[in-house]
């Protein structure tokens, strides 16, 4: 079940383009039930062009359905890039960035200071209505030194570059001004973030986009009921250029 292909739009309206981040918690919703439909099901309803996907877990020994990355590969289609940062046999971890359009330039960091847990980035070049735009997505770690270095080390790899160029996933940071967005805010100045987590009470800004000053973002509203489907809510925005 890819996601929805949106009616076409007016010719003479500005291009837009619909990104999601979400930290899905391994298809477990609140009702403790993993259920990797109804993950698929959030998505449909969300329509997007492109979609972080954090916490892709096939971990059956935590209650966790098998071969998660396949299961999301053969039921979203289109094109991804995945980053399985722990390895099992049929029960990788990771995230991914799926996008409508084709992907070229794709790459995986290995970020700093993962402490216990690998924490990569996604740094891939997508086509879209918009052109070619620059998506990195990840998912920092727990730990505020950790987050630091790795949301330097981003940073340091967008440097300056002058193309369209977005950074999106679960933070992991609980100040809205903190360093990770100190970090990233500088190369990336359009921040666009809502309050997150949890899900069912949301009020922290976990998961958050930062674009190009080229770029405009539109936050989105989502749905009550995906407050259900997982200890985060999706972050949904629209940009166009500026």
């Amino acid at each position: 079940m890819p996601p929805t292909s949106r009616t076409s739009p007016d010719p003479r309206a500005p291009r837009r383009l619909r990104i999601v981040s979400w930290n899905c918690h391994g298809s477990v919703g609140r009702d403790g039930r993993c259920d990797p439909e109804r993950t698929l099901a959030v998505i449909a309803a969300l329509e997007p062009d492109i979609l972080a996907l954090q916490e892709v877990d096939g971990r059956s020994h935590l209650g966790r359905r098998k071969r998660a990355f396949e299961f999301f590969a053969e039921r979203l289609g289109g094109h991804r890039v995945e980053a399985r940062t722990v390895r099992r046999e049929q029960g990788d971890y990771g995230h991914l960035l799926w996008s409508r359009g084709a992907i070229r330039d794709s790459r995986v960091h290995d970020l700093p200071g993962g402490g216990f847990e690998r924490r990569a980035a996604v740094d891939v070049v997508c086509e879209t209505a918009l052109g070619p735009v620059r998506m990195i997505a990840t998912h920092l770690g727990l730990g505020p030194r950790n987050r630091r270095v790795q949301a330097g080390f981003l940073a340091s790899t967008i440097g300056t570059d002058e193309g369209q160029v977005v950074a999106l996933g679960d933070f992991n940071e609980w100040r809205r001004d903190g360093a990770v967005d100190a970090a990233l805010s500088a190369p990336l100045p359009v921040r666009a973030s809502v309050p997150s987590w949890p899900a069912r009470w949301p009020l922290v800004h976990m998961d958050r986009l930062y674009a190009s000053a080229s770029l405009q973002v539109t936050i989105l509203p989502v749905p009550a009921w995906m407050a259900a489907a997982s200890d985060h809510l999706p972050l949904v925005v629209e940009l166009q250029q500026a």
